[in-house]
C-alpha cells in the first residue's frame, strides 16, 4: 500500500489507480478491524463470565478449605492463585487489543475518510476548472484569464491536498504494518 508523492503532484493515472486501491484496502481493513473488535468484545464478555464462575468456584474451595488440614490448604491456595490469572489476561486484552483497535478505527480511519472526501471534492473542482479553462472562448481574454486563474488556484489546492492525502495513506500503512507485527 504505497503511493508515490511525485505521481500525486502530476495527478497521473497511476496515482489515481493507486489511490483507488488504497481506499479499497482501507475499507476492507476497517471492516476486518471492526469484526476483530467485536470478536475481542465477545471474548472479553465470555472471559468475564468465566472469571465470575471461577470466583464462585474459588469461594467454594475456600469454604471447603476451612474443613481441611494445612497441607491440603496449601495446595488449594496455589490453585486459587493460578485460577485468578485469567482475570489479568482479560483486563490486558481489554486495554491493549480492543482499545487500541477501537482508537485506530475511530481516529485514524475516520480522519482518512474525511480527508478522502475533501480530496474528492477538490479533485472535482479541479476537473471542472480544467473543463472551463478548455472551453473559455479565446476571443474573450478576460474569460480566458479568469478560467486560467481559477485552474491555477484549484490545481495548487489539489496538489497540496494530494500531498497531505498521500502522507496520510503512508501513515495508515505504517500503522497497519506496526499493528501486524
Amino acid at each position: 500500500m504505497t503511493v508515490d508523492f511525485e505521481d500525486c503532484i502530476k495527478d497521473s493515472p497511476r496515482f489515481r489507480a493507486n489511490i483507488d486501491e488504497v481506499e479499497t484496502e482501507v475499507v476492507e481493513i476497517e471492516a476486518k478491524l471492526d469484526k476483530l473488535v467485536k470478536l475481542c468484545s465477545g471474548m472479553i464478555e465470555a472471559g468475564k463470565a468465566y472469571v465470575s464462575a471461577n470466583k464462585l468456584f474459588v469461594s467454594g474451595i475456600r469454604d471447603l478449605s476451612q474443613h481441611l488440614n494445612y497441607l491440603m490448604y496449601d495446595h488449594l491456595f496455589m490453585f486459587l492463585i493460578l485460577s485468578l490469572s485469567p482475570q489479568i489476561l482479560f483486563d490486558q486484552a481489554q486495554r491493549s487489543i480492543k482499545q487500541q483497535l477501537h482508537n485506530f478505527i475511530k481516529d485514524d480511519v475516520r480522519k482518512f475518510k474525511e480527508t478522502k472526501k475533501h480530496f474528492d471534492r477538490v479533485r472535482e473542482d479541479m476537473e471542472i476548472a480544467q473543463v472551463k479553462n478548455a472551453q473559455a472562448p479565446r476571443n474573450k481574454p478576460h474569460e480566458v484569464e479568469e478560467a486560467t486563474g481559477t485552474l491555477c488556484i484549484t490545481r495548487k489546492c489539489f496538489r497540496h491536498l494530494a500531498l497531505d492525502y498521500v502522507l496520510q495513506v503512508r501513515d495508515i500503512a505504517n500503522d497497519i504494518t506496526e499493528t501486524e507485527k
